[in-house]
């Protein structure tokens, strides 16, 4: 089991938001103010981040030959009213270089989506399409 701290504090800039991760400080904000990614950007790089380390770690361990792994998220949200929205769908497109089947391939993904943890975290909540490219 892992543990994990980050603290966040509200900036001087209307919606900016600091976040400290051990020695790591990022920025989040809205799309207005850009001074940062939006915090649903970063719920959507955490999931590709995510299965793009589950993936080189399989890669790593098994010495496969898959080069230029890469996920493209595309999310939505959809409007609950009163202000109030949710990350409804995600669209994942997953592409790599291998030397691998169509069937090889697709058994890689499933395997590097099975052991990623905020991709399975995530995916308990809501609709998440994954697209072999």
């Amino acid at each position: 089991m892992s543990k994990y701290l980050v603290k966040t504090e509200v900036g001087k800039q209307e919606w900016q938001q600091f976040n400290q991760a051990g020695e790591h400080v990022f920025v989040s904000d809205d799309a207005k103010h850009q001074t940062g990614p939006s915090p649903v950007e970063l719920l959507c790089g955490a999931v590709n981040s995510c299965i793009c380390m589950s993936a080189a770690m399989i890669i790593k361990a098994h010495k496969m030959n898959v080069t230029n792994f890469a996920v493209e998220n595309n999310a939505e949200t959809s409007n609950l009213g009163h202000g109030k929205s949710i990350v409804s769908k995600m669209h994942l497109n997953v592409s790599f270089d291998s030397d691998l089947d169509d069937e090889e391939r697709q058994s890689f993904l499933k395997h590097v989506l099975h052991v990623s943890t905020v991709y399975q975290t995530v995916a308990q909540g809501m609709q998440i399409e994954v697209e072999l490219g």
